[in-house]
């Protein structure tokens, strides 16, 4: 069972908690029709990430196979076959779309899966070679989480919050790409090519600071639900410049494969940092 967990990628479900963000800015926390239909939200949006997993890893498995770190996963390295790799895509299609049909979503909702969906099958067959455009549309796909979380409950994504998810998806996704160029060389991947060491460090640099700049932006905004309110998230702003230097002290290390998911989940201090801004925001907007 461990090896079909490994090969729907559970654990990059925790990606998929973006989809809680907009009712969580919006106030709508406390509202259980707003979080039943988030959660419903974040299961089919998961089942359907972990089929873009399975198609990556079954167009990939030659390479893989040569690959250091994804010769582990288990088509590469033989532990599920393929045909149990797309028995398994056929049971994750019904389950959505028995979960679809009894979600009580309108229609036009299924559109950020389904954007997400062909968006990742176009990069899986062509666009991840090409350098900067990988890169992009990978940080997109955090995007699509904030608006579908935001679709699902009719409920707001400000400017600001979509700049900053931009800015700290492009800086997660240059971060991963540095350290796949460092601990590989450009023989792994084929848009590592085009890049180099010191464009990777820059573009490091600029999305670090952005990213800053606008969730600070964003805080100090009075036009916003949470500053009608009464909330003053700048008290965050500080633990976020701290959890966004661990990070980057992290994926600095020559041993990290930048993996965003790994990075955040064998740090015990990253960890912590993240569970005080989520606690820091819960008591500031839920008081």
């Amino acid at each position: 069972m461990t090896k079909f967990f490994a090969l729907i990628r559970v654990k990059h479900y925790i990606k998929n908690l973006i989809i809680f963000l907009p009712p969580m800015l919006t106030l709508r926390l406390n509202d259980i029709n707003v979080i039943s239909a988030n959660i419903k939200a974040f299961v089919i949006f998961s089942l359907v990430a972990s089929i873009v997993y399975i198609f990556n890893d079954i167009k990939d498995l030659d390479s893989d196979r040569k690959h250091p770190l994804k010769s582990s996963r288990p088509l590469a390295s033989g532990a599920v076959s393929i045909k149990a790799a797309i028995i398994v895509i056929i049971i994750l299609a019904g389950v959505i779309i028995f979960l679809w049909e009894r979600s009580n979503f309108a229609a036009s909702y299924i559109t950020w899966p389904l954007i997400y969906f062909a968006l990742n099958i176009l990069y899986s067959v062509r666009l991840k070679n090409i350098p900067l455009l990988d890169v992009i549309i990978l940080s997109s796909c955090y995007v699509i989480r904030l608006f579908y979380g935001a679709a699902v409950n009719n409920s707001q994504v400000s400017n600001w919050v979509m700049l900053t998810m931009l800015s700290v998806s492009l800086f997660m996704g240059f971060g991963k790409r540095r350290n796949e160029f460092i601990q590989y060389g450009k023989s792994t991947r084929k848009s590592l090519k085009g890049y180099t060491t010191a464009f990777l460090d820059k573009s490091l640099q600029i999305t670090l600071t952005s990213s800053i700049i606008f969730y600070s932006l964003m805080c100090a905004d009075t036009n916003t639900l949470i500053a009608r309110s009464g909330v003053n998230l700048l008290w965050t702003v500080p633990i976020i410049i701290i959890i966004c230097l661990r990070y980057l002290m992290l994926v600095e290390d020559k041993e990290c494969d930048g993996d965003p998911v790994s990075v955040i989940t064998r740090d015990k201090a990253l960890i912590i940092l993240c569970s005080s801004y989520i606690a820091s925001v819960v008591i500031l907007l839920y008081k």
